[in-house]
């Protein structure tokens, strides 16, 4: 009962995986909590990769039936190649990446959400032929009705 209580106050002090920027200090803190010999410290490390895991694990399930809608519309957010599913360890490594490589100032990039990062960093690394269309003026436009959004 005692580890599960200190296991509740460590997650939810130290785990506020809301924003980017909350996201990202959790997962540049646990190399350096795995690496002290307290048990405390270990314990952080293991309860920070789960909240990670199960972060990463409940977008990929969002936005690939987001997705999923948005294709049968005809409009994909992102295309998977052929036989490629995603899977939370995946976006984890993609949403990290993203973070790192977005070239905004700190403040702004720390303000989006780890959702928008990851879908940032799908979109990019996943994707999805350019279909044009036509309005009655000749512009051309996108078919993605998301496609400028945050990325």
């Amino acid at each position: 009962m005692r580890k599960i209580i200190l296991l509740f106050l460590i997650i939810s002090h130290n785990t506020f995986a809301d924003t980017i920027d909350h996201y990202m200090d959790i997962a540049n803190n646990i190399p350096q909590m795995e690496i002290k010999a307290d048990q405390q410290s270990q314990a952080w490390a293991r309860s920070a990769r789960t909240i990670l895991t199960l972060t990463s694990e409940s977008i990929t399930e969002t936005l690939s039936l987001l997705n999923e809608t948005a294709s049968q519309q005809g409009s994909p957010l992102f295309c998977l190649p052929s036989g490629v599913q995603l899977n939370a360890g995946q976006v984890n490594d993609i949403i990290q990446q993203t973070y790192r490589s977005i070239p905004s100032q700190q403040s702004d990039k720390n303000k989006l959400s780890v959702s928008q990062v990851a879908l940032m960093g799908i979109k990019k690394q996943y994707p999805c032929p350019q279909h044009q269309v036509t309005n009655a003026n000749n512009q051309t436009l996108p078919t993605n009705p998301w496609g400028n959004i945050n990325g």
